[in-house]
């Protein structure tokens, strides 16, 4: 992809209306194009600004004398429903209004009692005679993205959906909203204490200089514990908004002898899920899944991810085969 290309869809990528091949061209150019980068930037800092002024704009603020009157409103239509105040006016006397009232009730829960039992019997002639893939899609939660597309030959599976989930937990538990059961603790002395591959993490994920990747900045570093896992977490802000980098480690031995082989490939980044709002992107070595989460457009939370992978990997690799 070229320069002028990318500036003529740009627009298009901020609001994630490009397929997704054309998304990966747009990544992989961003990659190696930093005058694109900033342009990009600059697009998403003047969407921003724009969005707020609108909010804020006098002319679409709500007046307080329609707000009065809109909960003056509301709260009537609450209280005596929309035909009892024109059968008021008209001379009806307020038990009538009530059973009226009462059996329109009474109609609407049938109705809806027999919607619902439409919907029950619906699912149990499906459940006697599953369409070809069913279950299968039954069993996956959540549905990945496009990691198929990404790297052709990589199991749907590559990264167990638990820890994906408990990922994206501890990224708006620790990260986000500070209100973990465990206080985080230093990550060198997790990394002495519980798991080597934390010791100078933080080191593979800046740069020599000590800066993140693709203009992030860097935040803090700790080892934290989300559900009972034990992450080092590596919080960055990229384009203003947090980004969890999360290691954790694999502990089913039997899993870790078969993620191996893959690991011998390299760093196979995809997008691994999508949970609560939350991007989810992810690589794994034999014996710890990588995660990078955050609330950016899928695009960009991918391109960081594939921006770390290069020096962490190998790292992480190393600690987990010592010379």
């Amino acid at each position: 992809m070229q320069c002028r290309e990318f500036r003529e869809i740009a627009d298009s990528y901020l609001s994630n209306e490009l397929i997704v091949e054309t998304n990966h061209d747009v990544i992989s150019h961003l990659e190696q194009c930093a005058e694109c980068r900033r342009e990009l930037a600059a697009r998403r800092e003047l969407r921003s600004q724009l969005r707020e002024a609108f909010i804020k704009a006098p002319e679409n603020q709500m007046s307080e004398e329609f707000g009065q009157r809109l909960s003056a409103r509301l709260l009537q239509e609450q209280v005596f429903g929309r035909s009892a105040a024109p059968l008021s006016r008209r001379g009806s006397h307020p038990s009538v209004t009530l059973r009226r009232t009462s059996w329109l009730a009474l109609a609407a829960c049938l109705v809806l009692a027999a919607g619902f039992g439409l919907v029950l019997i619906r699912q149990r002639m499906l459940e006697g005679s599953p369409q070809p893939g069913t279950q299968e899609i039954a069993n996956r939660e959540p549905t990945p993205s496009y990691e198929a597309e990404l790297n052709p030959g990589i199991p749907v599976s590559i990264v167990k959906t638990e820890l994906a989930r408990d990922a994206a937990g501890d990224h708006r538990d620790c990260a986000v909203h500070f209100r973990l059961a465990e206080k985080p603790i230093d990550l060198e002395v997790a990394g002495r204490k519980y798991d080597p591959v934390y010791v100078n993490l933080t080191k593979a994920v800046l740069s020599e200089q000590g800066e993140a990747p693709l203009g992030a900045e860097f935040v803090e570093a700790h080892s934290c514990v989300f559900q009972g896992r034990r992450f080092a977490h590596i919080i960055l802000r990229y384009h203003g908004r947090l980004v969890s980098f999360l290691v954790t480690e694999i502990a089913d031995s039997s899993e870790a002898k078969a993620n191996a082989a893959l690991a011998s490939q390299g760093a196979q980044v995809i997008t691994c899920s999508q949970i609560d709002g939350y991007q989810v992107s992810c690589f794994q070595t034999a014996r710890h899944a990588v995660f990078i989460v955050s609330d950016l457009p899928e695009g960009d939370n991918l391109a960081l991810a594939r921006a770390v992978a290069p020096s962490v990997f190998p790292h992480i690799t190393h600690a987990e085969n010592p010379a």
